[in-house]
């Protein structure tokens, strides 16, 4: 009896040992892994001085600027011109130009002067006369690169390829706030088949209220539950975030969501697209677009791969059908992730040098203009 007992408490002992054993390595891992995102979010800064305040646009570059960006990722040196441009203001003179216009993306945020895909494809159209200027600004969501496009149609460009972050650009022009930047910008909302501007000019003040807990996934989801509570309850750690992204979600009801939701944001969109083949009509330039994905693009089966795949499709189908020029780049960029080709940063997010060489060389050769 003695020795049953001891057993016993043997096996108890032993399993509540294990028990506490991985308990611990749990919060070990958690640990290391919340230390670990904190070094990183933490690891980036930026010159002062990069962006000001305008009260038509929200913000803009400082003209003449020159600074470092660092991030766990990369360190680079960013150059601005007279005008508040990447690249050569000369460029905006040049007999026949093309303006591509975006956000970051486009800009080129995470790689040093001379490595962003307009500079590539620059580089490879020296002997044909034709000279790509690169309007994009960061944090720009479509209605500010619009009234953006407008400032600059003095310039007279031949063509204007907008190029589109499928991650949070038509998210954006719901919002007075954009969902990743502090301050505030100018919308638009459609009345009457017309483009109405508002919160122009725009006020120098900080998000307020509801915009501070927007967040690109809630932006995406609005009150549709994704999970179980069990499965959101998951999501306050860094494990349970991973093990929520190896379960996966419902992809045909998500799906359906975002078509009704998609289908508000891509009208008001193209009421925007309209109204720039208009402008750019009266200065004898056309107009296409590039559909850029972001590294959520690529993971199958979660909620940015499945919102960004859906849109590029949507948003192809909708410009093709009222005569666009416009490029997919998510399906062509898919071989190069696949052969292990770093295309992104893998903590920042945007395109690497690698990603904007192959991206310069998909639209050199595409025949957009």
């Amino acid at each position: 009896m003695v020795n049953a007992g001891v057993s016993k408490r043997n096996q108890v002992f032993g399993v509540a040992t294990i028990l506490i054993t991985v308990l611990l390595v749990v919060a070990g891992v958690e640990w290391g892994l919340r230390l670990m995102n904190n070094s990183i979010t933490n690891s980036e800064s930026m010159d002062e001085g990069f962006i000001l305040y305008d009260d038509q646009l929200g913000w803009k570059l400082s003209p003449g600027w020159q600074g470092r960006h660092r991030h766990h990722d990369f360190e680079v040196i960013y150059r601005t011109n007279e005008i508040g441009l990447r690249g050569n203001s000369e460029d905006l003179f040049a007999a026949q130009k093309v303006f591509y216009l975006g956000d970051s993306f486009t800009f080129g945020l995470g790689v040093g002067e001379g490595e962003t895909f307009t500079d590539w494809m620059n580089q490879q159209a020296a002997e044909s006369g034709a000279v790509y200027s690169n309007l994009g600004i960061p944090g720009y969501a479509p209605d500010q690169q619009l009234i953006f496009l407008e400032s600059l149609l003095k310039y007279e460009p031949d063509e204007v390829v907008w190029v589109i972050y499928l991650g949070n650009d038509l998210l954006d022009i719901r919002y007075p706030f954009p969902l990743q930047a502090a301050y505030g910008k100018p919308y638009f909302i459609e009345e009457d088949k017309k483009l109405l501007l508002r919160n122009s000019p725009v006020p120098l003040k900080s998000k307020f209220g509801k915009y501070q807990n927007l967040s690109v996934s809630s932006a995406i989801l609005g009150d549709y539950d994704l999970y179980p509570k069990w499965r959101d309850y998951l999501n306050r750690f860094q494990l349970g975030v991973r093990l929520n992204g190896i379960l996966g979600v419902d992809e045909d009801a998500l799906k359906e969501r975002l078509a009704d939701a998609q289908k508000n944001d891509v009208d008001l969109f193209m009421a925007m697209v309209e109204r720039a083949k208009t402008v750019l009509q009266r200065h004898g330039g056309k107009l296409s677009f590039v559909l850029m994905p972001g590294s959520g693009y690529f993971r199958d089966g979660t909620v940015p791969g499945i919102y960004q795949s859906t849109l590029s499709h949507s948003l192809s189908d909708t410009l093709a059908n009222r005569g666009y020029k416009v490029l997919e780049l998510g399906p062509l960029l898919e071989a190069y992730k696949e052969s292990g080709s770093l295309l992104y940063h893998p903590n920042e997010g945007h395109l690497t040098p690698t990603g904007h060489k192959i991206v310069g060389e998909i639209l050199f050769d595409s025949g957009l203009w």
